[in-house]
């Protein structure tokens, strides 16, 4: 299985043909599905645009002027970019924004394109499958999935690419398969005697029914387990 990269960027502003230009570069690499927040699974690259980044565009990233006076520019970060994402799959939200502004960088320094080096996947695309009907922006989702986004008071690369890591563990997570059938239902083993019940605590319970009321929300169903009866605590007859 290839390394799964979530990754965003940031930019002077929405037209790559135009000649705005990436400022910033945010990366995380997934442990298989695991989200590590390692500094080593990291990368974030601010880079200087050689150009101005317009008073817009500072509103809703807040990245300035002066911030990225001493940055590099995107030849003097490709090599280190390109090393930390070659052969992966790169999972990025509304893929065909960020690979335009890298191809576009890419293609100045003739470095080819971004699917060169990497498989891309769009969880604009594949959110729109798994849930139509729903909006798919990143904090939509994130209200969907309930993921904390409270630190997203401005866009930046990184921090968006770790609340997508988050989002694509969760919009990809799949029923495991509960294989009810059996070929031989009349020769089963007889129950063990010494077979032991251990009941939930109040606990548990409690735990059990918090995630009830979440499927509920989210199914806007009744949960069918609900239709069978309250089990007890320990203690309880």
């Amino acid at each position: 299985m290839d390394r799964l990269i979530t990754l965003d960027t940031e930019t002077t502003g929405l037209d790559a043909a135009n000649g705005d230009r990436i400022i910033e570069i945010g990366c995380v690499a997934l442990d298989g599905r695991i989200v590590t927040h390692k500094p080593e699974d990291a990368l974030q690259l601010y880079v200087n645009p050689e150009r101005d980044v317009p008073d817009e565009a500072v509103e809703i990233h807040g990245i300035t002027n002066e911030f990225l006076a001493d940055k590099p520019t995107f030849v003097e970060v490709a090599d280190r970019f390109l090393d930390f994402v070659r052969g992966a799959t790169l999972v990025i939200h509304n893929a065909a924004f960020d690979t335009g502004f890298l191809d576009m960088e890419l293609g100045r320094i003739g470095r080819g394109k971004l699917s060169d080096y990497c498989k891309i996947v769009d969880t604009v695309k594949l959110a729109k499958q798994l849930l139509p009907g729903r909006a798919v922006s990143l904090d939509s989702l994130c209200r969907y999935y309930e993921i904390d986004n409270s630190s997203r008071t401005f866009h930046g690369a990184l921090l968006d690419a770790e609340l997508l890591a988050e989002v694509y563990v969760a919009l990809t997570r799949g029923q495991d398969v509960l294989e009810m059938h059996n070929p031989d239902a009349d020769n089963l083993p007889a129950i063990p005697k010494n077979l032991v019940v251990v009941t939930a605590t109040a606990e548990e319970l409690a735990e059990h029914e918090r995630i009830l009321d979440i499927a509920e929300k989210k199914a806007k169903a009744a949960a069918a387990w609900r239709k069978l009866g309250t089990p007890t605590t320990e203690g309880e007859a």
